[in-house]
């Protein structure tokens, strides 16, 4: 099981959602953020995302977030693959993959 956490520009949001959601995933977690990189500009609102997949649909998802948020300019976003050691939704106490859907 992995974790996605992507950082993208807020007006991206909808295609990103859009693409996630064909991609039938559990659930997504959306947060506004702020920051900056290293081109030193003033911190800027970015929207970061949380998602919970298990590995065979990691690569699927990471491709329709790139194209969704893609722009090629500077402040695109980035986008990270975490493992998770392990996962329980509290309601229930399900764990795993059970506790994805």
């Amino acid at each position: 099981m992995k974790k996605i956490e992507c950082i993208i520009r807020p007006e991206a949001l909808s295609l990103v959602e859009q693409a996630i959601r064909q991609e039938r995933v559990g659930g997504l977690t959306i947060s506004e953020v702020r920051g900056f990189g290293l081109q030193r500009q003033p911190a800027r609102p970015k929207v970061k995302l949380e998602i919970y997949a298990m590995d065979i649909e990691v690569e699927r998802l990471i491709e329709a977030i790139k194209l969704a948020a893609f722009t090629g300019d500077i402040g695109d976003g980035k986008l990270a693959v975490l493992p998770v050691e392990q996962l329980i939704r509290i309601r229930t106490q399900e764990e795993g993959a059970k506790a994805l859907v």
